[in-house]
């Protein structure tokens, strides 16, 4: 039969063997981190939640605010027509600046003139 290989007669030399650094086991891992990141998501929807609902109930000040504003400008357009009219406009000289006509005479009674009634 055949002859063996020749050996080699080199020098081997080994590596001392690395120190194993102890890990965490990958299952113990995978649901902290799940854990962890549903937690975050949570806080993330919670203040995004809070900030809508915040958001919403200025919104409805506002949007009531401008309705309140909207009525006072429609009194106002209405009082400016009624301005333009010379009827009205002598009407509010006459009752709110005591106006009158040429002619004319201004009665004020007073409430001393008035005798108060006994009651019995």
């Amino acid at each position: 039969m055949g002859q063996l290989p020749a050996r080699r007669k080199e020098k081997i030399t080994y590596l001392p063997a690395a120190k194993k650094v102890p890990r965490l086991p990958r299952f113990r891992l995978m649901p902290v981190l799940a854990v962890l990141a549903v937690i975050y998501f949570s806080a993330l929807f919670i203040g995004q939640y809070s900030r809508l609902v915040q958001l919403r109930h200025s919104l409805q000040s506002i949007e009531a605010d401008i309705q309140a504003v909207r009525l006072q400008n429609e009194e106002m357009l209405k009082e400016i027509e009624k301005l333009h009219s010379t009827s009205y406009v002598e009407q509010m000289a006459r009752q709110e600046l005591g106006m009158v006509r040429p002619g004319e005479l201004l009665f004020y009674f007073q409430e001393a003139d008035n005798p108060p009634v006994n009651q019995r």
